[in-house]
């Protein structure tokens, strides 16, 4: 059945998963206790309130933006059919990822080996570094586990993946056809399902240290342990939009899943760091169990928050939709760019997180406010050209009446 309603809250959060990039990549620079698929120089004013906020941030973030994407793939192969979906896919995931591979992301290296040499070698705002400096990080880090003779595409893998995801559509599309033959849809309804959730998660945890996604996901190299673990949220998110009634579950119990989210997550960071503090001891399990419990109640928390409180035609909502991809293609560079401006002052981290994260909220919307949104930019990021004013504006004319 063609599905033409407009899912504004999901559009919301769809965007919110996407700017949450701000805030986990401003406050990787001021780990106490950084994992170990982060082995990078950081910042030496440090605080532990940044190791719990990507750990909750991480948590949750990128699976539930994959099952947001296969939700929307769905609803799009409803409206398009295969061949307009992948060409609609082509223009509006393939050519913005080449773009940004050749533009963004060659900035985005520079202002990581700025960082990277001016922290390790204690540089007020060493510009590159030296030749020499460079080798030496690049030991170092790989001594610690990220290996660098592989090309990565930093911050845009998320791209790269969906590409492979989209290979899975015509399976998706049977695999919907098939649950609703079988009548499928009351267990995907039920919130027992939620275990079921859990437990596959967890399954697909247990190749990680720590039973967490810090390592492995961001090189041109694919995967496997992440293609399949962001692949089967992205798989069920397709089957998902097939069964919309899951949305309901999702509205009437997101209160008792968020208070489950609350027990977990400290719990979820005392497993993981057990495990990652002694590797081969057993606790991988426990780790996995947890943060796949967490990851799931998360997702069914937030989600149905959203439904229950934005599923609304709002200005707030309508902007964060649309300005919400441009702001994840640049925010990597500001946000480092930032950061190593900011090392070399003895400022807390929760300031200097402050100023960047700030700084870099205005540039990536002042530039899509007037560069990005009526250009063909913008129109390759959305499918058009928008000239939307700021929204406290259109939110005072909508309270006075001035509406055209």
């Amino acid at each position: 059945m063609l599905d033409n309603r407009r899912y504004y809250s999901l559009d919301a959060l769809r965007g919110v998963m996407m700017m949450l990039g701000i805030v986990l990549h401003g406050s990787q620079w001021y780990l106490v206790n950084p994992p170990g698929g982060i082995p990078l120089p950081l910042d030496p004013s440090r605080s532990y309130v940044f190791d719990v906020l990507v750990h909750f941030i991480h948590s949750f973030r990128m699976p539930l933006f994959f099952v947001l994407a296969g939700f929307f793939t769905s609803l799009l192969v409803g409206k398009r059919g295969f061949k307009g979906t992948y060409l609609n896919r082509v223009q509006r995931i393939l050519i913005p990822l080449v773009l940004a591979a050749i533009t963004i992301l060659p900035l985005t290296m520079v202002a990581m080996v700025s960082f990277m040499t001016s922290a390790r070698f204690d540089i007020a705002h060493q510009f590159l570094g030296t030749e020499e400096q460079i080798r030496r990080i690049m030991q170092e880090v790989e001594a610690a586990g990220m290996p660098m003779n592989e090309p990565s595409l930093g911050h845009l893998w998320f791209l790269y993946y969906l590409l492979y995801f989209y290979l899975l559509i015509p399976v998706c599309f049977l695999l919907n056809r098939w649950s609703t033959k079988f009548n499928v849809g009351p267990v995907l309804k039920s919130p027992l399902f939620f275990v079921v959730l859990s437990a596959y998660a967890a399954l697909t945890l247990l190749p990680y240290r720590g039973a967490a996604l810090f390592e492995g996901f961001i090189f041109i190299k694919p995967h496997l342990p992440s293609l399949i673990y962001y692949g089967s949220f992205f798989v069920l998110g397709y089957l998902f939009h097939g069964h919309r009634d899951i949305l309901d579950t999702f509205r009437k119990y997101w209160v008792p899943f968020a208070i489950l989210s609350v027990v977990l997550m400290p719990l979820s960071m005392w497993m993981t760091d057990l495990d990652l503090s002694h590797p081969g001891e057993g606790w991988r399990i426990y780790a996995a169990i947890v943060n796949g419990t967490l990851t799931w109640a998360l997702i069914y928390a937030f989600t149905g928050g959203f439904l229950r409180f934005l599923d609304l035609d709002s200005p707030w909502v309508v902007y964060i939709s649309n300005s919400s991809y441009w702001v994840y293609l640049l925010h990597m560079p500001v946000i480092v760019f930032a950061a190593w401006l900011l090392l070399p002052y003895a400022l807390p981290a929760e300031i200097k997180f402050l100023l960047a994260a700030s700084f870099t909220t205005v540039v990536c919307f002042v530039t899509y406010h007037y560069l990005v949104q009526n250009t063909w930019i913008g129109e390759r990021l959305s499918g058009k050209r928008f000239t939307q004013p700021w929204p406290w504006l259109e939110d005072k004319k909508m309270a006075t009446g001035d509406v055209q």
